[in-house]
């Protein structure tokens, strides 16, 4: 019996010093974790991010040049971006609806000696009345400078509302060479509450949608609104759902004055020539007033077999007469939390990482180059607490060369590789299998489209990166005597 005590005391002491050294050991086992960047201190801890490359960007207007950098060193791309006339930029933001927005980081390199001061803006608009829910200018000329600037008081708390509302970027860089490179965009936000509404909304703004063709030259015509003023008609955007989602309804937002009408689809692509049209919203005259138009579906989303886009066709009508305000989505959430997700992105929503590289388009959402200049690029949302698990290549003409290439980056626009998926065979798709943790604190990702060579033959038609969610398992931190 004595031995039984003693064996018991001896477990009692053990156990206490767990208690005592175990969170010791692990501490010292986080230490060696990658570390967040510092937070600000008004940024709670149960904040998410959405990374923005500046390459990601697109003109306001087709008439801006511009260009992207490289590293110096290997040649790989960047994600910095800087005019090289006059005009400004633009970018979607994908905040989900619900969300508390807080704040963002800008990550400009200024090199430049002017003391101009670089413009970024965070906005809102219901397609009539914009406003600036976040404005930051800076002037360093000391190179990379980061800048944490919080939601404008007189909107804070701001809770997104893409019911009404649609959120999107924009950059004034005011300097037209590569003195002033905007390289990147934090935004800080709290997730929506739990449970999700039974309805809920994703607003894409107008002036976000990209060409289609590098022929076709838009437009700015004020509160988000875009328009076609000399060459081309169709303008197009990625549209990112919920997987396991019901689509319930499609909104347009436009102005249309003229007799032509404007044409805007929802699109499902399969990546391998395959295309279906879930809606088509077809503008009346609306005099000069910004109105509406809905279309019911019903609609499972479904990204592990087939991307989605809008497509705006402008019938030919080269003026401000005929714009395209917004695109608003309705959707019923997913009753359950899936185990795996997937984000499938149609080729011909990606933007040319300079303002001189010729591009088209075909009806499957396949797009190529015939100049040799530079790449195709895309920003990629990425689920919290999610583990990349493959990325999957769509082309069409299958030929050695071009790839597509997952990257990570941070706010000095630097682009580490994560993996690469050449053409291979003579197929449609390629896959790589990757295992890679989502985190969206420290880095965003971005796909870069090589195309290799110049060819009218070789085609982009889509990319897809499948995640899985991690499964964590709780261990007991005591025990309890009965």
């Amino acid at each position: 019996m004595s031995r039984i005590r003693a064996s018991f005391r001896i477990a009692i002491v053990l156990l206490a010093l767990l208690f005592l050294v175990g969170p010791a050991l692990v501490a010292r086992a986080q230490s060696t974790l990658a570390q967040a960047p510092a937070q600000n201190p008004a940024t709670p801890n149960d904040t998410e991010y959405l990374w923005i490359a500046g390459s990601s960007f697109q003109t306001r207007d087709s008439t801006t040049a511009f260009e992207t950098t490289r590293n110096t060193n290997n040649n790989q791309p960047t994600g910095c971006i800087y005019a090289t006339s006059s005009g400004e930029f633009t970018a979607p933001v994908a905040v989900p609806n619900g969300a508390t927005i807080l704040g963002l980081d800008y990550y400009l390199n200024d090199t430049s000696t002017s003391q101009t001061k670089a413009k970024l803006t965070l906005n809102d608009s219901d397609m009539i009345t914009p406003r600036e829910l976040i404005t930051v200018e800076i002037s360093s000329s000391v190179g990379l400078t980061n800048t944490y600037a919080p939601i404008s008081s007189q909107y804070a708390p701001y809770v997104v509302n893409m019911q009404n509302r649609g959120l999107f970027l924009e950059w004034f860089p005011r300097v037209t060479n590569a003195s002033m490179q905007l390289c990147g965009v934090r935004i800080a936000y709290t997730a929506p509450a739990e449970p999700r509404p039974a309805t809920d909304y994703l607003f894409i703004v107008g002036s976000t949608l990209v060409n289609t063709n590098s022929s076709t030259e838009h437009g700015y015509a004020g509160a988000g609104c875009t328009f076609v003023k000399i060459n081309g008609r169709t303008l197009n955007a990625d549209v990112d759902l919920p997987q396991g989602s019901q689509l319930t309804a499609v909104r347009s937002y436009f102005r249309d004055v003229n007799s032509a009408d404007l044409t805007v689809k929802l699109i499902a692509s399969n990546g391998q020539g395959l295309t279906n049209t879930l809606a088509t919203l077809t503008s009346p005259v609306s005099d000069t007033a910004v109105t509406n138009l809905d279309q019911t579906l019903n609609y499972t989303v479904n990204e592990s077999n087939e991307s989605l886009s809008v497509v705006a066709d402008f019938a030919g009508v080269l003026s401000n007469q005929l714009r395209l305000c917004g695109v608003r989505f309705q959707y019923s959430n997913p009753t359950t939390k899936p185990t795996q997700d997937s984000r499938f992105i149609t080729g011909s929503t990606f933007v040319p990482r300079r303002s001189n590289v010729n591009y088209s388009s075909d009806a499957n959402g396949c797009v190529n180059v015939s100049n040799e200049i530079e790449d195709l690029t895309t920003n990629v949302t990425a689920p919290e607490g999610a583990k990349a698990a493959r990325v999957t290549f769509y082309y069409k003409n299958a030929a050695a060369g071009p790839s597509l290439n997952l990257y990570s980056f941070v706010g000095s626009g630097e682009f580490s590789q994560i993996t690469s998926v050449p053409v291979m065979g003579t197929g449609t798709q390629n896959s790589v299998s990757i295992n890679y943790p989502i985190a969206n604190a420290d880095q965003g990702l971005a796909l870069v489209w090589d195309a290799s060579s110049a060819s009218s033959e070789y085609a982009l038609c889509g990319a897809k990166i499948d995640f899985l969610y991690t499964q964590q398992v709780f261990l007991p931190i005591a025990l309890k005597n009965n």
